[in-house]
């Protein structure tokens, strides 16, 4: 095996590891792990600045993903064996949240790689591309990079295909239209020349100190590898799933058209929100929250002078020429004067604000239609802004209204302020900067939609009503995402539903993932309710944040601990 595990190497000292204390151990098993993560998947190591993995890709082959989980279950192994009571308070958090994150990881390895790993979001052709954009691009060795990761792409699509071979031999499969979607976006990013492809950004706006010679080399290698290389290896991709993939690609759109289908659902929603909700209860909830929002849209409209039903007031707003976009340039500057808006009041609400920027620009052209809006996140050294990613797909049917709640949600106090936050992170174990909890994520951010409302960033009833608006987005995803994956919802029955068909095929791709938001925010909303009503007047909405936010991304059950040792503390007076 090329790359030998750190963990395989560190436990080959176990004359000196057993004379270590427990804690001394677990930092031992933390640091293991974080840079054998590094080392095993590469990409990551690269969105999180970490850039001396930067010339290759994660490894798919057979044996590589053998020697990952063995090591995964070594890992576990390991830390069952420490004495939990001999630890400190965060190091306590510390092994919860690795042993969380290990046995989710190896229930969810067969899904995640057969399955969800190839979707329209985030398949490895849309993979490819963000890692390239997010690469340093200062030194003559960050083009190198670049150049010995396109040179490699053919090894990699290589590998996936096998991956995906064997998924249709166990008949675990996508269905039809989300092969059929990531065809037409191969089909799109191969046809643009080396000249317009967005893998090439760089090689078209050399550094000035590079020389002459060094720039020419590096665009004539780059073109080589593009038309060489990637062009064949992206044709070759291609032809793998029209022809060897799509004829065994499902008729259905639910898991439950897969085998044990309704245990594969089961243990998703797991994954995602946290829980232990079964399908039923999110979806009997999803239709409540539904309902409840809906009447606040209503009373908002009615506040505001319109005397008609609920359904009548949107057809109103998004009849409004005035509600809409005539250009991408226009959507741009409106979301960017929101994101202005909300800083200075900030203060306010938050103790620890991040050191990195945030920024806003639209998705590339070649996956606009069928990329959500979505924000990439910075290195903890501060070398890359965050970026929030707009879908500017057709500015002109797309309203106003509802932006600022997104730009919110995206950006601060959203995603932007709590992943940034996270990376900033000191006197944590490296690991626990990069864990990610998809309901405690989007959650949070689904949550800070709302304190726009404090922040006074909606100023009049139409605003307020699109922050509502896109509450009930989230809310009726519970009943959609159910819907389609346990109760046997067809697509154009879920299209009727939510009015979005991009949405909708975004949830078959990717099963459970929508269920995260509103579940995560509907917690968060329970802590700070119950943190008020304990406190009262010692209610504190700086620190309340803090504590939400202090320990980074956490599963839902530990974030609830995390707030009742604070309130305890806060009663006693002690509040860290």
């Amino acid at each position: 095996m090329k790359h030998i595990s750190g963990l395989l190497l560190f436990w080959c000292l176990s004359p000196v590891v057993m004379a270590q204390t427990d804690s001394e151990r677990l930092h031992g098993i933390f640091n293991g792990y974080f840079q054998d993560k590094l080392l095993n998947y590469p990409e990551i190591a690269t969105s999180i600045g970490a850039n001396e993995h930067n010339d290759r890709w994660t490894d798919w082959s057979g044996g590589a993903r053998t020697v990952r989980r063995k090591a995964l279950q070594e890992y576990e192994r390991q830390l069952l064996q420490i004495r939990k009571e001999s630890l400190s308070r965060p190091d306590m958090l510390s092994l919860q949240l690795l042993l969380y994150e290990i046995q989710d990881s190896l229930k969810e390895e067969e899904i995640s790689t057969y399955l969800t790993s190839l979707n329209q979001l985030f398949g490895p052709h849309t993979r490819v591309y963000l890692t390239i954009r997010q690469m340093p691009i200062r030194s003559l060795k960050d083009y190198e990079n670049i150049l010995s990761r396109i040179q490699a792409v053919g090894n990699y699509i290589d590998q996936k295909i096998e991956v995906y071979r064997e998924s249709v031999e166990m008949k675990l499969t996508q269905p039809r239209l989300v092969v059929e979607l990531i065809i037409k976006q191969l089909d799109a990013q191969v046809g643009q020349s080396a000249d317009e492809t967005a893998l090439l950004a760089a090689f078209r706006h050399f550094p000035s100190a590079f020389r002459n010679r060094d720039k020419e080399r590096l665009l004539r290698s780059a073109k080589d590898a593009y038309n060489k290389i990637f062009v064949v290896a992206w044709k070759k991709f291609r032809s793998f799933l029209a022809r060897d993939y799509l004829p065994y690609a499902r008729r259905g759109i639910g898991v439950t058209t897969l085998a044990k289908g309704d245990k594969r659902y089961e243990s998703l929603i797991g994954h995602f929100t946290t829980t232990k909700f079964t399908a039923r209860e999110i979806h009997e909830l999803g239709l409540q929250e539904v309902k409840r929002i809906e009447s606040e849209m209503l009373a908002i409209a009615n506040e505001a002078g319109f005397e008609g039903d609920l359904e009548s007031f949107e057809h109103e707003l998004r009849s409004s020429p005035k509600q809409f976009f005539t250009s991408k340039e226009g959507m741009l500057a409106y979301c960017r004067n929101v994101a202005k808006l909300v800083d200075p009041e900030l203060p306010q609400f938050f103790r620890h604000l991040p050191r990195t920027p945030v920024g806003i620009r639209p998705i590339s052209t070649d996956r606009e239609a069928e990329t959500p809006s979505n924000y990439n996140a910075p290195p903890a050294d501060g070398s890359r802004a965050g970026w929030f990613n707009i879908q500017a797909y057709k500015p002109e049917q797309q309203t106003k209204f509802d932006k600022a709640a997104l730009v919110l949600h995206e950006t601060n106090p959203g995603h932007h302020l709590q992943i940034a936050l996270q990376v900033e992170l000191t006197g944590l174990p490296d690991f626990r900067k990069i864990f990610r909890s998809t309901a405690y994520i989007e959650g949070w951010a689904l949550y800070a939609e709302s304190l726009g409302v404090e922040m006074g960033v909606y100023p009049d009833s139409v605003s307020l009503f699109g922050q509502l608006e896109s509450e009930r987005f989230r809310a009726r995803r519970l009943v959609v995402d159910t819907g389609l994956h346990a109760f046997g919802w067809s697509r154009e029955k879920a299209v009727e539903y939510l009015g979005n068909e991009a949405e909708i095929d975004r949830y078959i791709a990717w099963p459970g993932q929508a269920l995260a938001y509103k579940i995560g925010q509907l917690k968060i909303k329970e802590l700070r309710e119950r943190a008020e009503k304990e406190l009262g007047a010692n209610f504190d909405i700086r620190d309340f944040h803090h504590v939400i936010l202090k320990n980074g991304s956490l599963p839902l059950q530990l974030l609830e601990e995390q707030v009742s040792s604070y309130l305890l503390r806060t009663k006693g007076k002690t509040v860290n």
